[in-house]
């Protein structure tokens, strides 16, 4: 038996989330149990375990003839132990997700009107009850407006928006909201000291922060993680469980608002060695960035990176199941904000690899624009230091130092180099490098601004100042004819012939 099954709560004082203790502990005192009831909330906040307690408690022997001051099922008697064991025909739970046609309802409408055959009350639970269909729905509304004495309907819903109002109308709603961390704890601590686990609290905190407010996720990672062993610790959990801790997420979230894209790339390429689960990590940072946001409004400061990065991680949020790379488009999110308005960013800048020493005799400042379309102006934003001194550059020259240019953007953003592995340098012309890619979906992340700033900043520095562009298709193409292999190759001085060269290979990859 699973812990969720082996420790759910049996009565009403021992349900786990505060606000539905303590209201239905009210209506046990007033003795006023409304015929029918619609409980809403997330999944594994309880739900059915409490509805199975109500209709312990209605059938109870101790709570007979009774009006008021009703008692937690005793546990004891034949109604309460043909319950427990699951073998009373008077307490009906039906699946609505695959039980909701019209026909099914019809005929719940026929038998309900029959007497209970071992119990006091005939109670009918209704799973997933936005699921039934308006047919059945209405079938449904005239029981629930003329119910027999004999019989409770309770319906559990995580979507009450679906559930149509005149049905709702008729039924006393109880909120079950999602779980905090010391209710998920509370409740994980039965599991613990049930199954003799040795866990410290921060193990337990990191838990209920990979639950999303379920208790019955809670108790599914604590029993993955006590497969592992008695001894649970945080280290454990993280290992096991793919989660980022509390003091990582606080340091991605700092060095984003420190504008630091080095620490960032570097916490995000350890999370990828890790295993970080990207929709966990996603929840994390949207917690942790509305606790700041909540923070600076309480103190009166601006919200700016607070509200831009809630935005980013969001759309980010949506693209993870779509993305070859999961953790990439939160890696974007936060360098989104860390790159600032000029495009600079404040990491260390990494120096390409050095040449052979007989290539590199002296350092040469290239004007490269002004060399390719002749004019006089030196623009000082595009003079570069190059550590070539050969022809300018050319597309047989990316491609033979592509490798080279991807080890440099490696050392500074691992999970960017990956994705450009995934693509060829397919033509270059003025200041243009074209790219092939294999889907609309590379393009769409390589175009995106802070993406593209970055990978020209390490261009610039082998090749000089460029832009690039990306083109779908399916691989690069391959030249068949050798009398071309070349035909890039041309001195320095004789542009006129490097450009109809540049534009012969040109048509020759993509047609003329």
């Amino acid at each position: 038996m699973s812990f969720y099954q082996k420790y759910r709560p049996k009565k009403i004082k021992e349900l786990d989330l505060v606000a539905v203790r303590d209201s239905l502990a009210s209506t046990l005192k007033s003795g006023k149990i409304s015929h029918a009831y619609l409980f809403v909330g997330p999944r594994g906040s309880g739900k059915t375990s409490t509805a199975r307690i109500l209709a312990q408690i209605v059938n109870c022997e101790n709570n007979q003839d009774k009006k008021d001051n009703l008692e937690e099922p005793c546990g004891k008697c034949d109604s309460c132990l043909s319950l427990i064991g699951g073998s009373s025909v008077d307490v009906i739970e039906i699946d609505a997700a695959s039980s909701g046609l019209v026909d099914d309802i019809r005929d719940l409408r026929e038998k309900v009107r029959l007497a209970p055959v071992q119990l006091p009350k005939k109670v009918y639970i209704i799973d997933e009850v936005h699921m039934v269909s308006t047919a059945g729905f209405n079938a449904l509304l005239k029981t629930l407006e003329e119910p027999p004495k004999h019989a409770i309907f309770i319906l559990c819903t995580t979507e009450a928006q679906k559930v149509p109002e005149t049905i709702m109308s008729r039924c006393a709603r109880v909120n079950f909201t999602k779980a905090t961390d010391k209710e998920i704890i509370g409740s994980l601590m039965k599991a613990v000291k049930g199954e003799k686990l040795d866990i410290d609290e921060d193990a337990l905190r990191e838990i209920a922060d990979a639950t999303d407010g379920s208790f019955r996720e809670g108790h599914k990672l604590l029993e993955q993680l006590a497969a592992y062993g008695k001894t649970i610790d945080a280290g454990l959990v993280l290992e096991v469980l793919g989660i980022a801790g509390r003091v990582t997420i606080k340091k991605l979230l700092e060095a984003a608002i420190k504008r630091d894209t080095g620490k960032i790339v570097k916490i995000f390429e350890e999370m990828e060695k890790g295993g970080i689960k990207a929709q966990v990590l996603a929840s994390s940072l949207l917690s942790e960035v509305k606790i700041l946001l909540e923070d600076s409004l309480e103190r009166g400061s601006l919200v700016k990176d607070e509200l831009k990065l809630i935005d980013e991680l969001i759309e980010a949020t949506d693209k993870i199941k779509v993305s070859p790379l999961p953790l990439l488009p939160l890696e974007i999110a936060l360098l989104t904000l860390a790159i600032d308005e000029s495009g600079g960013a404040t990491s260390p800048k990494v120096e390409a690899p050095a040449q052979p020493k007989e290539k590199t005799k002296e350092i040469i400042n290239v004007n490269t624009e002004s060399t390719i379309t002749g004019e006089n102006e030196t623009d000082k934003s595009n003079v570069v230091v190059q550590n070539y001194d050969g022809p300018l550059v050319s597309i047989d020259r990316i491609k033979t130092e592509w490798m080279d240019f991807l080890n440099v953007m490696s050392t500074s953003c691992g999970s960017l180099a990956g994705m450009l592995r995934l693509v060829s340098p397919v033509d270059f012309k003025g200041k243009s490098l074209t790219l092939s890619v294999t889907s609309r979906f590379q393009q769409d992340m390589l175009e995106r601004d802070v993406k593209k700033k970055l990978i020209e900043e390490q261009m610039a520095k082998i090749w000089g100042p460029m832009t690039f562009k990306c083109v779908l298709g399916e691989k690069e193409p391959v030249r068949t004819a050798p009398e071309l292999q070349d035909l890039n190759v041309l001195p320095v001085n004789d542009e006129e012939t490097e450009d109809k060269g540049i534009v012969s290979a040109a048509e020759k990859i993509f047609g003329s």
